[in-house]
């Protein structure tokens, strides 16, 4: 039979898993106007170019919301009919949006150039980071099919203060969260990056874009068939859909001798053992989210689970017998 006092501390780690998953499946979003949605139109879309982020050129004012850009970066949209910056036919190639009508673009990469000028964009968020806590990072990226160049380094740097270029042609910091799929050349989809860190505190603003030199960017000429005549020998992508979450475990990643599952492999590629010892495996369900939340997979306990279908990247497996949370594991999909 439990000790008082150890039954009240399964109670109570039980309680915390059930809120954590609870508080993921309905968390908040730190960062505003993830997919571009909200703008302020020109007076005249058909005669809208140039600096799409900041500013429509007649009259001044800003087009797309709680945004800012360093060096140019691009907006397009479905409302703009100019093919210059519509959707999904633009200056830069054809792109369906991830989520919503709008999205951005911006050059990451030039080849043989005299400068590292590159392209990004930032904001400030809903709120600073908190010392400690765990935040994951989501956005998605296609590569624009009119640059003749793809590369891997694209990622977001957070910081307590706003980021610029200076002399040097791009932000020399080190991100942290950064792309892990290798050099993207889709042009068709929308490619994920994603990642957790651990806050500093006090970070509040999130600056997107590729940190190295181009000498340090590992790039690939992939071609093109309808090049831009006056700059094909770039790296140009689109990005959408960005979300950033608190994914604080408050200590439910592992659950100490408490815990009375295990998962491997871990990275896993194809298949996920799920092992149960000692426990009553009557009404067991497995439940997978994803680092904003979102769930991906729920079925009836088995001892393997298909993963294969999975994106790279971080996911949480949970126990659930009769709708309570038994237990959570973090895993890594490769």
């Amino acid at each position: 039979m439990l000790s008082s006092n150890r039954y009240l501390k399964i109670i109570v780690s039980l309680i915390a898993i059930q809120l954590f998953l609870f508080k993921n499946t309905f968390c908040q979003n730190l960062i505003r106007n993830g997919s571009f949605e909200n703008i302020s139109p020109p007076q005249n879309w058909n005669n809208w170019s140039g600096e799409f982020i900041t500013f429509s050129q007649t009259p001044s004012q800003r087009v797309l919301l709680d945004w800012d850009e360093e060096y140019s970066s691009d907006l397009f949209t479905t409302a703009c009919t100019h093919t210059w910056s519509g959707v999904p036919v633009n200056v830069k190639g054809y792109c369906q949006p991830k989520n919503g009508s709008s999205y951005v673009g911006f050059m990451l990469f030039g080849n043989g150039l005299t400068n590292d000028g590159k392209e990004y964009i930032y904001q400030q968020l809903t709120s600073p980071l908190q010392a400690g806590k765990i935040y994951c990072l989501s956005f998605f990226v296609s590569r624009a099919d009119r640059k003749e160049y793809a590369i891997e380094n694209i990622g977001a740097y957070f910081s307590n203060n706003v980021q610029t270029i200076g002399s040097i042609g791009y932000i020399n910091k080190t991100p942290q969260v950064v792309n892990q799929n290798g050099i993207i050349t889709d042009t068709i989809n929308w490619v994920q990056i994603q990642g957790c860190f651990t806050a500093n505190g006090g970070e509040q603003y999130i600056t997107i874009g590729n940190f190295n030199t181009d000498a340090n960017t590992n790039s690939l000429y992939v071609g093109t068939n309808n090049p831009i005549p006056s700059n094909p020998e770039f790296a140009y992508y689109y990005i959408d859909d960005i979300t950033l979450i608190d994914q604080t475990t408050v200590g439910i990643d592992e659950l100490g001798e408490e815990s009375f599952f295990s998962v491997y492999p871990n990275p896993a590629n194809d298949i996920l053992n799920i092992d149960i010892k000692n426990f009553n495996k009557e009404n067991l369900s497995v439940n997978i989210v994803d680092v904003i939340g979102k769930e991906v997979l729920k079925s009836d306990y088995k001892n393997q689970i298909d993963v294969s279908f999975l994106e790279k990247g971080i996911y949480f497996v949970s126990i659930q017998q009769d709708r309570k949370t038994l237990g959570v594991k973090k895993i890594i999909k490769e």
